[in-house]
């Protein structure tokens, strides 16, 4: 058994490695572009990473976002004739919650679990579980994320083939953020969106509850698409355009003496296209996914229109943020932040996602050594 533990990000463009000893200290890290199929270029990410270990890796976690991921929630609950010890059935009232979700969505599988209230003797509200603690109802409310079985298949079968076991898979951008949001004492409304190069994923926690998930098929490389279009550039140096637009125009030591074998701002200064215009582009599109992922919520419709909140981006598109932007939002939020993210960041954040108790009730429920006959009935016809 191998005494580190393995985190690949699967991403549209690229995969990224973290890899990481018994101390949780991360001891090799490497990023590689998927130029050819997912299968050859995850063979060399993985190859190189055990040459440089001079150990196999066999069994990774697998971080994956995707447009398909969607919420749900369930209130349990359980009451009893006697006080019971909070402790003896407070997992069993999980499992048998994660279960009813699997029976009645038996062709997708709960990538987390999130317990957002504990809730005893009708309106005692718990923060965590107490030991020692006799009750005489249990109420949980819990928020699942979901994935298909058949695309989660496809992406065992392409690890398979490299001889590679994934312990786990988990959505990127809400590892992501489950780590973000840890780092920020706030017991107000905060919003979240990731963007990424083919989606984007809107998140909001109220009082640090999970209120709110959306992930939508928009994402960075639309606005490179956008800005091809409507500029008559190639996607080559759109994509670059995208990327360093947000320096000024009048950055004489960037428009004019940058020795960069590619200066995007050439091809608009030779067109006579405005760095207005441009921003223009990138605003509009950026106000969809705003609007797509996050403002169309129940959750955000509800809040009080005098009240301001922090809305948060990672991802990509993040960088792509000004100070001077003017969203159309700009009423509902009072300040926009971005995390500058590093490539090693991502399998970091995953990897101690994966050693957090949040994870403990995914991982201890693929370990049930031996299905119901029900349970196996619907898995039979899952497939």
């Amino acid at each position: 058994m191998n005494n580190f533990s393995a985190i690949i990000d699967l991403g549209s463009k690229n995969l990224k490695l973290g890899v990481f000893n018994n101390e949780n200290k991360n001891i090799y890290s490497s990023k590689k572009n998927i130029n050819d199929t997912l299968e050859k270029s995850l063979n060399v990410l993985v190859r190189d990473a055990e040459k440089y270990l001079s150990s196999h890796i066999d069994d990774v976690v697998v971080l994956y976002d995707s447009p398909k991921y969607y919420s749900l929630e369930i209130s349990i609950k359980k009451v009893f004739d006697y006080g019971t010890s909070i402790k003896k059935i407070y997992n069993d009232l999980i499992q048998e919650a994660h279960f009813l979700i699997s029976q009645n969505n038996f062709k997708d599988q709960i990538i987390h679990l999130i317990i957002n209230n504990i809730i005893v003797d009708e309106n005692k509200t718990l923060d965590k579980i107490i030991d020692d603690m006799k009750i005489k109802s249990l109420i949980l409310e819990i928020k699942f994320i979901c994935l298909s079985k058949i695309l989660i298949e496809n992406i065992t079968n392409k690890f398979k083939i490299n001889n590679l076991k994934i312990s786990n898979l988990y959505c990127t951008s809400y590892v992501k953020i489950y780590s973000f949001k840890k780092q920020l004492i706030s017991k107000d409304c905060l919003f979240f969106i990731d963007i990424g190069f083919e989606r984007s994923s809107g998140f909001m926690f109220n009082n640090s509850k999970f209120e709110f998930f959306k992930s939508i098929p928009i994402g960075g490389n639309n606005i490179t698409k956008d800005i091809s279009k409507i500029l008559k550039l190639t996607l080559e140096y759109s994509e670059n355009l995208k990327i360093k637009f947000n320096r000024s125009e009048n950055d004489i030591s960037f428009s004019k003496n940058s020795t960069n074998e590619i200066n995007p701002f050439s091809e608009t200064i030779e067109k006579n296209i405005s760095i207005d215009l441009l921003k223009q582009i990138i605003v509009a599109r950026l106000d969809e996914i705003i609007e797509l992922s996050i403002l169309e919520s129940t959750s955000i419709i509800n809040l009080n229109p005098l009240s301001k909140h922090k809305l948060i981006f990672t991802g990509g598109g993040s960088k792509l943020l000004l100070n001077n932007y003017n969203f159309s939002i700009n009423k509902i939020f009072s300040e926009f932040v971005s995390y500058d993210e590093n490539d090693s960041l991502v399998c970091e954040t995953g990897h101690n996602y994966h050693k957090s108790n949040e994870s403990f009730h995914i991982k201890t429920r693929e370990k049930l050594k031996k299905l119901g006959f029900f349970e196996n009935f619907f898995n039979l016809f899952s497939k």
